[in-house]
Order: C-alpha cells, then sequence, then structure tokens
C-alpha cells in the first residue's frame, strides 16, 4: 500500500477485529508471522503495510481483507467510489488486478443484480423499503445514477453508494450501459 495508513481505516479496523478474536498484538504478530512493532505501528495508523502482510493479518483474525480495509463509517445520501482510487489488494503484474470497491457487514438480505439500459434509458425508482442500501457498480457505458437531484455519472468500474430508500435513478446515456446493483436490506425488512 502506498497512501499514508492514517487517512485510512486500518488502524481502527486492525484493533477492532484483533479485540473481537481476543487476541494481544503480540499473539496476533506471532501467528501471522509478523513482528509485534508491525502490529502496534499499524493500529497507531503508521507504517506502509505490504499486501503479503495485510494477507497474513486477515488470514489470522479469519476476517475477509475488505474487513481491515473499509471504510466502517456510515454513509449519508451517497458515496461515490472512482475505481481509480479503489485500493489494489492483489495484483500478478498486469494480467491480473484485484482492488477493493466496498466491504460491509449486515444482519438482513442482500440482493444482486445485473440492470441493462438501453441508449437513454430511464428507470426511476419512489424508493425502496426503509433502511435500504444500494451500491451501484457501473460495468459499462457511461450511466447516471443516484439520488432525485443528486445523480452522479458512473464510468465503467465506478460505484456508488446511497440510501435507497428515498427516490432515485438511473439514466443512460447515448451509448446504454450495464450496472451491477446490491441492494442491502436491513434485518426485519
Amino acid at each position: 500500500m502506498k497512501e499514508s495508513q492514517q487517512s485510512s481505516p486500518l488502524a481502527a479496523n486492525l484493533r477492532k477485529w484483533r479485540e473481537r478474536r481476543g487476541m494481544s498484538a503480540s499473539a496476533l504478530a506471532r501467528e501471522a508471522g509478523i513482528s509485534k512493532s508491525t502490529v502496534s505501528e499499524l493500529e497507531r495508523g503508521n507504517g506502509n503495510p505490504s499486501l503479503d502482510t495485510l494477507w497474513s493479518i486477515a488470514k489470522t483474525l479469519n476476517v475477509s481483507l475488505g474487513s481491515l480495509l473499509a471504510d466502517p463509517g456510515s454513509i449519508g445520501d451517497s458515496e461515490i467510489r472512482r475505481l481509480t482510487d479503489a485500493p489494489v489488494i492483489a495484483r500478478d503484474g498486469d494480467d491480473f488486478v484485484a482492488q477493493l470497491m466496498a466491504g460491509w457487514h449486515g444482519d438482513g438480505e442482500v440482493e444482486l443484480s445485473v440492470v441493462s439500459l438501453a441508449p437513454n434509458a430511464l428507470r426511476s425508482s419512489r424508493g425502496n423499503a426503509a433502511g435500504v442500501i444500494e451500491r451501484v457498480l457501473c460495468a459499462s457505458g457511461l450511466v447516471e445514477v443516484g439520488p432525485d437531484g443528486a445523480g452522479h455519472l458512473l464510468e465503467p468500474g465506478d460505484m456508488l453508494t446511497f440510501r435507497a430508500d428515498q427516490p432515485h435513478f438511473y439514466r443512460a446515456r447515448e451509448g446504454g450501459g450495464q450496472l451491477f446493483v446490491v441492494q442491502q436490506y436491513p434485518s426485519g425488512n
């Protein structure tokens, strides 16, 4: 990882998962095959861990790599994530690159849909059940998506997360487009 960890959620997530597993920093370091000072530095928001170090920590804690890197904060009305800003979590030269777009936990149901839009098509929604969060990943084309009055133009690889319990829309540009849509319903809906 190249960016500074001080602005990333790694420090808080690492401490949270280590404590949930009832592990000391020494025990985590020993089982992950890294130094205790590495664990301590990462929990203070310092350091520049390699992907191998992060994978070892995630495996030892029995969590996904996304659980260590994803921002656990709540979203406002919407949050856009550009593919160009997503952290690389695995790479094999230029043949294989995996980037983390999102990670989340939930007690409710999750649905995944593929939405295909004809050129210039518009689909409006009055809103879903209370508490539903939608994550829309653009697979192809240019598509404007989001809450009414606050849409974002998505290019292939961009993802928008927003509260879908409000009126929202999907509008394709002249070339049409395709989206992957994940709807997360809170428990009880």
